[in-house]
């Protein structure tokens, strides 16, 4: 398996960031066809962990950490085309939410077709599906213990 990195902003160095933002760009904006700001002031919050796996050339997956009112939220979630199906998105939500710990809730706005992966991690949905830069999503939630 390959090694699991995190940090927050002020931890993460040039490249990394810059690694980052290129595979979530290349995902979401380029081949979901999303032109909205992925970069927003959640990155750089004290609070927010980053959490990804480099391959040859920088990340292959990713996702984000944040706090959402008393819980928290796991967002931007993401793998590059030629590393999806391979675990590696599984293996970074599995390290985010131990970081979180089984206590915390934590809350998730899935892409509707990707609710299946969530479920396993005990995610289950709430609410009615929305739509979202022109993609259905539904919101999903992890009650703490």
């Amino acid at each position: 398996m390959r090694e699991i990195r995190q940090g927050a902003f002020s931890e993460l160095d040039g490249a990394a960031v810059f690694a980052l933002a290129r595979l979530r760009q290349q995902v979401f904006v380029v081949e979901q066809e999303c032109a909205y700001p992925d970069l927003d002031d959640y990155d750089t919050a004290a609070d927010t962990r980053h959490f990804w796996i480099d391959g040859e050339g920088g990340a292959v997956a990713c996702l984000r950490v944040l706090r959402d009112g008393g819980g928290w939220k796991i967002g931007r979630v993401c793998a590059a085309k030629a590393a999806r199906g391979t675990g590696l998105s599984a293996s970074l939500m599995a390290a985010a939410l131990e970081w979180i710990g089984p206590e915390a809730d934590v809350a998730l706005g899935a892409q509707t077709y990707a609710a299946g992966f969530y479920r396993r991690f005990g995610f289950a949905e709430e609410g009615e599906e929305y739509i979202e830069d022109g993609i259905p999503h539904i919101t999903m939630r992890r009650a703490g213990t």
